[in-house]
């Protein structure tokens, strides 16, 4: 999939498709959802991470009829959660199971999770940013553990004893950091003021650079194309060839105001984008730029897709919301 040159279209609304979930499950019981995670790796492709205010549950996702949402366990957690991250390294064919995933919370800490899902389960504490922390990812060979913060900074450690490796400095808040698992030596880093970097993971030396230099609030690597990224920058979603480098490939106006979050189908055709100021959720044929989901959302979270289905998903408050989406 390689985007045309189409800078500043708005999408046609008169072929808005106004749309109610697929499917909702209720977690009122546990109040506001505040982050949600889908395994982006085949083998744990059900695998699905939630975190409350003060809880992060580990459920496993199956598709028939309907969605089932089964929890497996409760993790307690004493700050609230503000990233997620799976490692490959999760696994639930072996016995004993094994389950490590990352947080990033509101005290500025990072926290490694690691569980049998029976009664050996590990907590590591990670200490070192000065702000909120916006994201956080393990490289798709578990080697690293990459976390973005609103210090200015993203902090590369070690998954062998979670020791920093470096730091990069910035010169704005760091918002996404992205690996692909096709070129796991590069890291992707997504500022605010709209900078891109792609830096090499061993030498620590950035190798790219996309600037729009317009308030960037997020950031998506195509799973399926290690060329083709998207920004959303001020309510605009671009898209990147980092092949033509100096101008994006394509604009699209998605939202009035600034902030949102943004992510690719797994297969690369569509892209689903949510912004709780606009208070929707819309998806988008990348070649086609035909609307093909727009969904009013009145507290969402973050946006994911599952690894195989054809299947969105947003947290709107206590609910977890499902869209099944056709991509013809």
């Amino acid at each position: 999939m390689k985007p045309d040159l189409m800078h500043g279209n708005y999408l046609e609304t008169q072929k808005k498709n106004i749309s109610e979930p697929t499917f909702v499950k209720n977690f009122s019981d546990y109040g506001q959802i505040y982050q949600i995670h889908f395994s982006p790796f085949e083998w744990t492709k059900d695998v699905m991470l939630l975190a409350f205010e003060y809880k992060i549950l580990f459920a496993h996702l199956s598709f028939k009829e309907t969605v089932a949402v089964n929890k497996l366990y409760e993790f307690a957690h004493p700050s609230r959660c503000t990233a997620l991250s799976l490692s490959p390294n999760t696994s639930l064919t072996v016995l004993p199971n094994q389950i490590i995933f990352a947080t990033g919370a509101a005290d500025y800490k990072i926290r490694v999770f690691e569980s049998d899902l029976q009664e050996n389960n590990t907590c590591r504490v990670l200490s070192g940013h000065t702000s909120y922390i916006n994201d956080v990812t393990f490289d798709p060979d578990n080697l690293y553990l990459a976390s973005a913060s609103d210090d200015n900074t993203v902090k590369l450690w070690y998954t062998d004893g979670y020791k920093i490796k470096t730091t990069f400095h910035l010169s704005s808040p760091a918002m996404v950091v992205a690996w692909h698992r096709s070129d796991p030596g590069k890291l992707l880093v997504a500022e605010k003021i709209g900078l891109i970097k792609f830096y090499n993971v061993e030498t620590e030396i950035p190798i790219l650079s996309l600037d729009f230099a317009r308030s960037l609030s997020s950031a998506h690597w195509a799973p399926s194309d290690s060329q083709i990224l998207a920004s959303l920058q001020l309510g605009e979603l671009l898209l990147w060839d980092v092949t033509k480098p100096c101008l994006p490939q394509q604009s699209t106006i998605l939202f009035p105001e600034n902030g949102g979050t943004i992510k690719f189908s797994p297969q690369g055709e569509l892209l689903a984008a949510v912004n709780s100021l606009d208070g929707s959720l819309k998806v988008v044929h990348i070649l086609t730029q035909t609307l093909k989901l727009s969904a009013s959302v009145s507290l969402p979270t973050n946006v994911q897709w599952h690894y195989y289905y054809p299947v969105v998903c947003v947290a709107d408050d206590s609910k977890l919301c499902f869209w099944r989406i056709s991509s013809k």
